[in-house]
Order: structure tokens, then sequence, then C-alpha cells
């Protein structure tokens, strides 16, 4: 099996970042959204070489934070930083077994569970009456968003 290669952002001086492999200028929030696709990346310093993806993926949480209120838990955050590298290992490794459980749940009880509901006539004619309502609803929107401009 081939080990995907990560892409490569290059991070100047000026704090702009360079996406190698698209040559374009990257977002914090753009790499945030290539992480969130699946994609792997590596930031390197420009000048210098160095590894800065840990110090930019803490950014991106940050800047994550300040948007959006309660991206993690204050107590995480305190955690975090009394108990050192360490903490966050153990952070990250019980909620992988936690989201294990979760999703072994899910494919075992409720995605059967759905797929049977979801087969009754009476059930697929309401989807189908809301899939209809949604439609006409957006494009109710779409239209009023037209007249705007």
């Amino acid at each position: 099996m081939s080990q995907k290669h990560p892409k490569i952002i290059k991070r100047y001086q000026n704090r702009k970042l360079y996406d190698t492999s698209d040559s374009c200028y990257v977002t914090l929030e753009d790499i945030g959204e290539m992480i969130k696709a699946g994609e792997e990346v590596q930031i390197l310093d420009n000048t210098t070489k160095e590894d800065m993806t840990s110090v930019t993926l803490a950014q991106i949480i940050f800047e994550e934070q300040k948007r959006k209120t309660n991206v993690l838990p204050l107590s995480t955050f305190r955690q975090i930083i009394q108990g050192g590298g360490e903490a966050l290992r153990e952070l990250v490794t019980n909620g992988a077994k936690e989201f294990g459980k979760v999703r072994e749940f899910v494919d075992d009880k409720v995605i059967p569970a759905v797929n049977s509901i979801s087969e009754l006539p009476a059930v697929k004619d309401e989807v189908e009456a809301l899939k209809r309502r949604m439609a006409a609803i957006e494009k109710k929107l779409a239209d009023q968003q037209r007249r705007k401009r």
C-alpha cells in the first residue's frame, strides 16, 4: 500500500502561506478546510525548512475558537496546558476510542434501523413530500436573492 504524500505549504516570514501543489496563496481557513476534507498537509518555514505544521494547526484551532463559541470546553484547554503533551495525547487517544464505539453503535444499530424505516411506504411518501417542500423553499429563496440584486 503506497503512502500518500502530504501537500506542502510554505510559510513565509510575512506569515503568508503558499500551497506548492496548487501554486497559490492560502489562508489558515483554507488549510483547515483541506484537513477537514481529509488531505494531508505539511507546513514548512520557507527560510529554515523547519516543520511548522503543529504550530499552524494550533493557530487554526485558535482561530476557530475565536469564531465559534465552545469549539472545545474550557476544561479541555486547561487539561492540555496543565498536562502538556501527555494530556493532549491521552485526550486524543480516549477521544478516538470513544469515536470508535459510537461509530460501531451507529453501524450496528442505527443504520439498519433507519434503512428499515425508510422502506415503509408512508415514510417514503413523507420524505418525498419534504423533498418537494424543500425544493420549493430553496427556489423561493433563490428568487428573493435574485430580486435583491
